[in-house]
């Protein structure tokens, strides 16, 4: 039946160049590249302050999954289960194309068609979206075909439990569209801009949405600190009208710039950044807070706080770059399908005893879509993990990106690949040079 599969998909028209693209059926549109546009900001001195067909061969034969496969690399169209289910509301069509599974992760295959208008292109993002089972997930657009004004789009889920043979149900709420973004350049003294002491305000990072950035977790384990006090001043950068800069300051030997963006904006999200002569960057580590009428911090996302470690940039030699994105459409709707998910084959489930430093794995799960660690403890962002699955042909493949999901002291980690494991061709599994035989 694998032999027929093959023969079936070789009358399918793929592009030549479609291995170097694909990475697990995610590949960049030919035209993903947003619209980009670079100006110089001057600040005053004021601003101080990733199978079998369970449908048989004939399915090969379907459009929608066949447009599919002409999209995403042979080994993984071998994997994929037919689904073609689909939802119209507001004369836009969703339909599921297709999905794979294991026990932990689901990927499905999703196109958006605009049957009356143009809010579909390049760009499009979802914004408000569900996947029954899976804990985490995420969403990149695959291929866009502007004639047919239809996107079609990788969705990934992480985290869940029991997947297998389970019914699922996929949903979208909104999405976005017509992504602008925009470069700035900064021109400004910040050696003078900072040379007097800020006025602050405390914020309680237990009571905050979130952040991200090397030094975020050592401020979380302060609990309280010290932010710019909000709009001391208002910057405008160049064609940038749904945020503005509220203070810039320097607080603990830590360059801190402080944003404010616009009410009523839908996921509007950019950064500040230092970069050298020989292009290397210096990313910020961000918090998000709120205000409230009496000017305390508060639980809110009206205010992004961008902060650098004054040690690691360089006024004079390194020049300050700002990355923001808008959307230009903000789409809603409701699209709702339910579908059954049938599991790739081959999982091998066995128990592995390792310790990681903060926390140990206590079993392993393989599957043509990964590795995954079960274990307890608290992950460490910044301890690296090598894993490679060694075949009995020789080869090896590396499997080079990595999900984690960490709550209540129970440790989850799915290291993908690249392109589909063949169980039945892995040797060894190999994590930190650690050989584990099967």
């Amino acid at each position: 039946m694998s032999n027929k599969i093959k023969q079936e998909l070789e009358k399918v028209e793929i592009p030549k160049e479609l291995h170097e693209r694909s990475k697990f059926g995610v590949m960049k549109a030919k035209s993903e590249k947003p619209k980009r546009k670079l100006k110089k900001l001057a600040i005053p001195l004021i601003a101080s302050a990733f199978v079998v067909f369970s449908a048989g061969v004939g399915a090969a034969r379907i459009p929608s999954f066949n447009n599919l496969i002409a999209t995403v690399s042979p080994e993984i169209a071998l994997m994929l289960q037919p689904i073609e289910i689909s939802s119209e509301s507001d004369g836009i069509k969703m339909e599921v194309v297709a999905a794979m599974n294991d026990n932990e992760m689901a990927v499905i295959y999703v196109t958006l068609q605009d049957l009356t208008g143009n809010r579909i292109d390049e760009t499009l993002d979802l914004y408000d979206y569900s996947l029954t089972g899976a804990q985490m997930l995420n969403s990149q657009i695959v291929d866009y075909d502007e004639k047919s004004n239809t996107a079609t789009l990788r969705i990934q889920g992480n985290g869940g439990e029991s997947l297998n043979d389970r019914k699922m149900n996929f949903r979208i709420d909104s999405f976005l569209s017509d992504k602008q973004t925009i470069e700035v350049a900064v021109d400004a003294n910040l050696s003078e801009i900072t040379s007097k002491p800020p006025q602050t305000v405390q914020l309680d990072m237990n009571n905050i949405p979130g952040g991200g950035g090397n030094l975020y977790e050592k401020l979380n384990d302060q609990g309280v600190i010290q932010v710019l006090k909000p709009n001391k001043t208002e910057i405008t950068l160049p064609e940038i009208e749904f945020m503005h800069v509220t203070n810039i300051g320097i607080i603990d030997n830590r360059l801190h710039i402080q944003i404010r963006w616009n009410k009523g904006n839908v996921d509007d999200h950019g950064y500040f950044y230092f970069v050298d002569d020989s292009g290397n960057e210096i990313n910020p580590t961000s918090i998000i807070f709120g205000i409230d009428e009496a000017g305390n911090t508060n639980y809110g996302d009206e205010y992004t706080e961008y902060i650098f470690d004054i040690d690691s940039v360089d006024f004079e030699e390194q020049e300050l770059l700002g990355h923001f994105v808008s959307n230009g459409k903000y789409t809603t709707g409701s699209w709702n399908t339910s579908f059954k998910m049938q599991s790739v084959q081959d999982e091998i489930n066995s128990d592995l005893n390792k310790n990681f430093g903060t926390w140990s794995s206590k079993s392993i799960s393989i599957s043509p879509l990964g590795v995954t660690l079960y274990g307890n403890g608290k992950f460490n962002d910044s301890i690296e993990i090598d894993v490679r699955a060694k075949m009995t042909d020789g080869s090896v493949q590396t499997l080079d990106s990595m999900t984690i999901f960490s709550e209540d002291e129970k440790v989850k980690v799915k290291f993908i690949p690249s392109l589909p494991l063949d169980v039945s061709k892995i040797k060894s599994i190999s994590i930190d040079g650690k050989d584990i035989e099967f």
